[in-house]
């Protein structure tokens, strides 16, 4: 595809085995069937990764992907998605992050960059426009995500470069390692991980080239709409000063906010991790390329054994991971493990989640104080916290095996264990406890990349009755097909699950940038995002996923809340899969797609492909 209407029309592929970098253009059918972001990723790695390749070998790759609004006018919709095979779940994976990565690769020119191979010695990639190299890292190996950052600026002799890194942890090879942009992270299933694994550092972007639209007019006009609604939305007004740190109370309030490995339904002091108490802390906005809701902050704690640096964050995520989920209440260590997982580049959710599942082991006794290295482990002891996330980027002592992730921790530990890792396909959960969402639960449970909420997390639930499983199949279907369009247009949730980007506006967004009139039809983005999440199972069907992967772990199956909102409450899957099933026309026994449903939506190759190794679903 040519240059221009929202589009570059190039995707940069660069082998670190050969040293070599080629441009090839962007097939226009590829834009239609799949747009952007997080569905040309699932195109690629389908289409280019063997079944059953190992995530941490030279044969996986990573596609980074931005989206047709990327970097031109429209507001919130400059996102980066990372897609790969994660070596944390097996399955599939896309990252999705913020910062302004994304908007320089394609002002470098590139809607995608595929890397692929292995450098034999540790380096970096610098992209200039059309000037493309790899770089010796070896200086920067063992460097904090920011100091690595810095040291790309300098050496490179430009301090507006944008620079993607992993952290020391990666170089450990920390199974949910992360990669950073300026604070900003593309977190979850070990994309930093599989980054190292190719011994790439970071990556440094610089372009001078603008975005052509199709209706500069129509999209200024439309931009102008998006910048009233932000203005006028007293809910946009309140999260852009706090963020997302500003629904622990809410959460907590509907019972839902995770507390002691999501086991308990009270936590003494709680308060102290409300809006009110970050808002003291708060030093100024931070905010992403071309975006006006500004929901990061820069956070300082004046005093006590956490007082230092100025530190982005923490969000909610975070605020769940290592506040409740632990049974912490000490704002203070929350932005201190914030601090730590972003400069040596691990994901929060997971970090918090594996301390949780390990103090849940060492309060039931099958770990041992020897067992974890010493730490008293007791539930809210946040200097022990600190120590074991400490370890964990380092593999140090029981670290190397919590580096693992608590999935696989579980299971190398025995003794049931396992069966307190809160995950589905190795990912941890978000912050909500299922049982108060059973269409999130379900999500969690079907969802192709593990226990991910950005991708079918509904809002219209949070709104009806949330306790029924009755109409959770359909109403999860169409939360991730929803999502979906959101990941491969690479916006910004946010402003969408506030219905300020609903999919009728998106569409007129898009269809403004490129001119592509099947883009200007809510109903076809919505059908290219289910699309999308069946390419996506496809691509897990070949390494052998199915119905007996999508599920819970056993703690929200049987056990019931003895109070609170969630009181009597478990998520009732088998039933809601079933439902879930006959909505996607997939077979229920198995949960393999069928034929028809794949021809429908224009993968009728696909289809073929999983016929030849018995994959498909019934007639």
């Amino acid at each position: 595809m040519a240059a221009g209407n929202g589009y570059m029309g190039k995707i940069l592929r660069v082998n670190l085995s050969t040293g070599s970098s080629t441009v090839e253009p962007l097939a226009e059918e590829t834009i239609k069937l799949f747009v952007g972001g997080r569905g040309i990723g699932a195109k690629i790695l389908f289409d280019e990764l063997k079944p059953g390749v190992d995530p941490l070998s030279s044969e996986n790759k990573l596609v980074f992907a931005n989206g047709p609004l990327t970097n031109t006018m429209a507001l919130s919709c400059s996102r980066w998605i990372v897609s790969t095979k994660s070596p944390q779940t097996g399955t599939i994976f896309r990252a999705s992050a913020g910062g302004s990565f994304g908007a320089e690769i394609k002002s470098a020119g590139y809607d995608v960059l595929i890397v692929e191979g292995k450098a034999e010695k540790p380096v970096y990639l610098w992209i200039k426009d059309d000037s493309v190299e790899i770089r010796d890292a070896a200086p920067l190996v063992g460097l904090l995500t920011d100091d690595t950052a810095a040291s790309v600026r300098k050496e490179l002799g430009d301090k507006k470069i944008k620079v993607a890194t992993v952290g020391p942890a990666a170089e450990k090879l920390v199974r949910f390692s992360a990669i950073v942009d300026d604070r900003r992270t593309a977190s979850r299933g070990g994309v930093g991980t599989v980054m190292w694994s190719k011994n790439l550092k970071a990556i440094a972007v610089r372009g001078s080239r603008e975005v052509a639209v199709a209706d500069r007019e129509r999209l200024q006009e439309l931009t102008k709409i998006q910048v009233e609604k932000f203005e006028k939305s007293p809910n946009c007004k309140g999260f852009s000063h706090i963020g997302s740190a500003s629904a622990v109370p809410v959460v907590s309030e509907l019972g839902i906010y995770p507390i002691r490995n999501f086991r308990d339904s009270k936590l003494e002091g709680v308060s102290s991790l409300f809006h009110d108490s970050l808002e003291k802390i708060i030093v100024k906005d931070a905010y992403c390329h071309k975006c006006n809701f500004h929901c990061g902050n820069i956070v300082k704690v004046p005093s006590g054994p956490y007082a230092g640096n100025e530190v982005e964050g923490p969000e909610y995520e975070t605020m769940y991971s290592f506040g409740g989920m632990v049974g912490n209440t000490d704002l203070g260590m929350i932005v201190e493990a914030n601090r730590m997982c972003d400069d040596y580049g691990i994901d929060t959710i997971t970090a918090g989640s594996t301390i949780a599942f390990t103090m849940e082991l060492y309060e039931k006794g099958i770990l041992s104080r020897k067992d974890v290295d010493g730490l008293d482990l007791s539930w809210g002891n946040h200097e022990a916290v600190m120590a074991l996330l400490k370890k964990i980027v380092a593999r140090e002592g029981i670290g190397d095996l919590l580096a693992e992730g608590s999935k696989r921790a579980g299971e190398k530990i025995g003794s049931g264990a396992v069966d307190f890792a809160i995950q589905v396909k190795g990912l941890e959960l978000a912050g909500y406890d299922p049982r108060g969402l059973k269409a999130l639960g379900l999500n969690y449970a079907t969802s192709n990349i593990g226990a991910a909420h950005t991708v079918g997390m509904s809002s219209r639930e949070m709104m009806g009755d949330r306790f029924t499983p009755v109409g959770k199949g359909r109403l999860c279907m169409e939360a991730q097909n929803l999502n979906t369009i959101y990941d491969y247009n690479a916006n910004c949730l946010f402003p969408a699950s506030m219905t300020l980007l609903k999919p009728d506006n998106l569409a007129d967004l898009v269809h403004a940038a490129t001119g592509i009139e099947e883009f200007s039809d809510q109903a076809y983005l919505l059908k290219t995002g289910e699309r999308i999440w069946n390419l996506e199972r496809a691509f897990n069907a070949r390494d052998g996923f199915s119905r007996k992967e999508d599920i819970l772990p056993p703690r929200f199956l049987s056990e019931k809340p003895s109070d609170g909102p969630l009181a009597g409450q478990v998520v009732e899957l088998e039933q809601m899969l079933d439902e879930y099933y006959e909505e996607r026309g997939w077979d229920k026994k198995t949960g393999n797609i069928k034929r028809d449903r794949l021809e429908n939506l224009g993968l009728s190759t696909v289809a073929d492909e999983l016929d030849k190794i018995g994959a498909l679903g019934g007639t």
